[in-house]
């Protein structure tokens, strides 16, 4: 039984680790061309902005906030608490403020795109941290992942 539950926990965290670089590869999706191609990328999703410098910007933070992904995908054992940053406050706050300033605010559906992806990424690494919580607990906190 604890072979399989290590089994089971190993494959989950590679899950999480997986789904934390495919984010990080999203991410840079914006990043790019926001950085180097601002206004073909703002006239793709239709979002007005006359100067490009605050597009630049967003891309800039958008990077240092992808950096700190990192640390969990590279070691989740002793940078767990990255992994859940990266989903309490970071991707949730990213998938609600967008979301509610497009339905609330009236700003172009192009944010929109950003909300899906950060809500895809958030929920989906938020299953395979419980996912992994739940099979520590039921090897009794014997899995060597705990910190």
């Amino acid at each position: 039984m604890r072979n399989s539950t290590q089994s089971a926990l190993s494959i989950w965290i590679v899950r999480h680790t997986i789904l934390i670089w495919f984010g990080i590869f999203l991410n840079s999706l914006f990043i790019i061309p926001l950085f180097f191609f601002p206004r073909w990328m703002l006239d793709l999703f239709a979002i007005p902005l006359d100067n490009l410098i605050w597009a630049r910007e967003s891309a800039g933070l958008l990077m240092i906030i992808s950096v700190f992904y990192v640390p969990a995908a590279v070691d989740f054992a002793r940078y767990r608490v990255n992994a859940y940053i990266a989903v309490f406050p970071s991707r949730t706050f990213g998938a609600t403020f967008f979301f509610l300033a497009v339905v609330l605010f009236g700003q172009p559906p192009g944010f929109l795109s950003i909300s899906f992806v950060d809500a895809l990424i958030g929920s989906t690494t938020l299953y395979c941290l419980i996912r992994i919580r739940a099979l520590e607990k039921q090897s009794g906190g014997q899995s060597g992942f705990i910190r």
